[in-house]
């Protein structure tokens, strides 16, 4: 099908946040894969909302189970809201039975002109694309000779952006997909105690399907020992060619249990080698890539904030959902700083600030987050009641004040305390659950 260049999409009013809080999420999107309701998650829907026909190519991505198939069923509902024939809205879930011919780049190319017919302005909707074979053969095609306005959810880092950078560079916008902040897993939950609620949420995450599973926790570990699995199998372990599924284990659980801390691949060779599982450095690395490029944890590189430039090694690696940290170390007990330390850096990437741990000379700074003009240095403690541990905390922010390069830095220490708050040499200490529900 040739575009036709007097085809013109549909302008479309863009709602704030609070609308589409309300927004019905209408009859053909009350059930996921799962049969669990859909509940709406405004934020991410205003972000799509916003890209509408601007003619990118919108990319959603994320780890597996996070809401991206409840984002673009949410997406569809809103279009025929306003007013978008059903017909012109080509929806498609690859890891649906109904597409197990969907194969490859020709045959879906030839799915999704039968249902173009006409020449008219359609938005196509695909999710978990890159199961299909070269599927971005097909979506360029698609781009150049159709009035489409496209979106793509994927659950592997590696397979969109290696392969939209090759054909479609500059002409896709990447939406990044979370699980469930605090202050969205407290209105998911539908929880009014804060204490309570973080509780729940340091121990078993926020992944929505988790959360559906309210207070029952042989449920919810069940839960996240599964979505763990699928993610391993599907989106690392045949990405990355694992021989050894007890090694990416071993490895897991390793950047789980030192979350918080530098980590030196030399390291997780040792910790293999004791286990009698020696293991390449090489190997160690791909593994590491791969549960990065699963979107199940996060690398913070080192910053010189003296020499303004990146640190080789010693990267931190910090888990994406707490709830599968957890279930990786078997749930264990106490851990409060590092567990609010994980919590602080995943929240700062919701609110899309670039995330790097800060070094001047020996002293380190738990955060440096920079979003546009806006500047953040933050530590982050349990408790700041000991006049050691205050200190200790107060000392890497207050150097940070003699250098130039850091105007306009908004230092902040973040803790549980809920006393000894306020400003201290033009450092705010804040309670943590406070800043969480901003």
């Amino acid at each position: 099908m040739v575009r036709d260049e007097n085809s013109k999409g549909v302008g479309i009013e863009i709602p704030n946040a609070k609308k589409l809080n309300k927004m019905s999420v209408g009859r053909a999107a009350l059930l996921d894969s799962s049969t669990l309701k859909l509940k709406p998650r405004p934020d991410y829907l205003a972000m799509l909302v916003k890209f509408l026909d601007n003619e990118a190519i919108k990319v959603i991505s994320g780890m597996r189970r996070c809401g991206k198939s409840s984002l673009l069923i949410m997406l569809a509902e809103y279009l025929r809201e306003m007013g978008i024939p059903q017909k012109n809205i080509v929806m498609a879930n690859f890891e649906s039975s109904e597409f197990f011919d969907v194969t490859d780049y020709r045959s879906l190319t030839a799915w999704l002109y039968k249902r173009m017919d006409e020449p008219e302005h359609y938005y196509v909707l695909l999710d978990e694309v890159q199961l299909v074979d070269h599927w971005e053969r097909a979506i360029n095609a698609l781009r150049v000779d159709a009035d489409v306005d496209i979106y793509l959810t994927g659950s592997n880092a590696y397979l969109l952006s290696s392969q939209l950078a090759t054909l479609l560079s500059g002409r896709y916008e990447e939406i990044n997909v979370y699980p469930l902040s605090f202050k969205e897993f407290m209105n998911y939950a539908g929880l009014s105690d804060r204490r309570l609620g973080l509780e729940r949420y340091l121990r078993f995450g926020g992944l929505p399907p988790v959360v559906d599973q309210g207070d029952d926790c042989q449920l919810a570990e069940t839960m996240l020992s599964g979505i763990y699995n699928t993610v391993v199998v599907k989106d690392v372990a045949q990405h990355v060619q694992i021989r050894n599924m007890s090694v990416l284990g071993d490895v897991a659980r390793f950047l789980a249990d030192t979350t918080g801390s530098s980590v030196a691949i030399t390291n997780i060779e040792r910790r293999l080698a004791s286990a009698h599982r020696k293991t390449a450095g090489g190997t160690v690395e791909r593994y590491v890539q791969g549960l990065v490029d699963a979107f199940l944890f996060s690398r913070a590189q080192r910053y010189d904030l003296k020499g303004g430039a990146y640190l080789q090694g010693g990267e931190k690696y910090y888990p994406a959902d707490l709830g599968i940290r957890n279930m990786l170390l078997d749930f264990p007990a106490g851990d409060l700083g590092f567990a609010l330390e994980n919590v602080v850096y995943n929240e700062l990437l919701v609110r899309g600030f670039h995330v790097r741990v800060g070094k001047l000379g020996n002293i380190e700074v738990d955060f440096i987050a920079t979003k546009g003009e806006t500047k953040l240095a933050i530590q982050v403690t349990a408790t700041m009641l000991d006049e050691k541990t205050r200190q200790r905390e107060l000392a890497p922010l207050r150097q940070l004040v003699t250098k130039s390069a850091n105007e306009g830095l908004r230092r902040m220490v973040l803790t549980y305390d809920t006393v000894g708050l306020g400003v201290v040499d033009g450092i705010e200490i804040v309670n943590a659950i406070d800043w969480l529900l901003e």
